[in-house]
């Protein structure tokens, strides 16, 4: 762990390898902890995150939000869940602390696999299939990360578990409204944070 810069808008560590946590009580986006494969950023957190010898990750949030952000991809991750990240493909789809074994084992076939597209279908129909209501932040996460193809399916899965604010439609959502996907996202307790996610 070493200390990359200080200023007054960005405290700026670096995890090569490891665990830290952190209690971090600033305005958001002020404090970021650079890994092999993604940058920690908190959002009003605390939180655990490991790097393997690789240079993979884990973060696990026990308080607040943080977002995890790599090559124009970002996850916001809140209260109770985790994520993962791996060298080269930065972060994965957060997913609740209490999520079934197959929906993770999916979830990172989904984010991780080198998969042929009747594959990536699989994955994710076994993923709307699986995922409970605690399962909402994932399926909120996937309405942007699903192939188009498939995102009718997401949003069918995460409506029926979590039912989509007034003045969020499917047509809106599946047109790529950003501003609906956030509505529905701060339902969902992702406050604030819920920016367009790819």
């Amino acid at each position: 762990l070493r200390l990359v810069a200080t200023a007054a808008t960005d405290h700026r560590v670096e995890l090569a390898r490891g665990t830290m946590s952190a209690l971090i009580w600033a305005p958001p986006r002020l404090f970021f902890v650079n890994t092999p494969s993604a940058t920690a950023i908190d959002l009003g957190c605390a939180y655990t995150l490991t790097v393997d010898a690789a240079g993979d990750g884990e973060l696990h949030v026990t308080a607040g939000y943080v977002a995890l952000a790599d090559a124009g991809r970002e996850s916001i991750i809140p209260y109770r869940h985790l994520c993962l990240t791996r060298r080269g493909a930065g972060p994965g789809t957060p997913f609740a602390e209490d999520a079934p074994a197959a929906l993770r084992a999916a979830l990172q076939r989904f984010d991780f696999g080198t998969l042929s597209a009747p594959a990536t279908t699989a994955a994710v129909g076994e993923l709307v299939t699986l995922a409970r209501p605690e399962d909402a932040v994932t399926l909120w996460h996937l309405l942007t990360r699903a192939p188009a193809a498939q995102r009718p399916a997401v949003f069918d899965a995460l409506a029926a578990r979590r039912p989509p604010p007034a003045g969020v439609t499917r047509a809106g959502i599946l047109a790529g409204d950003a501003d609906m996907r956030r509505t529905w996202g701060i339902e969902l307790g992702l406050g604030t944070f819920a920016l367009p996610v790819r």
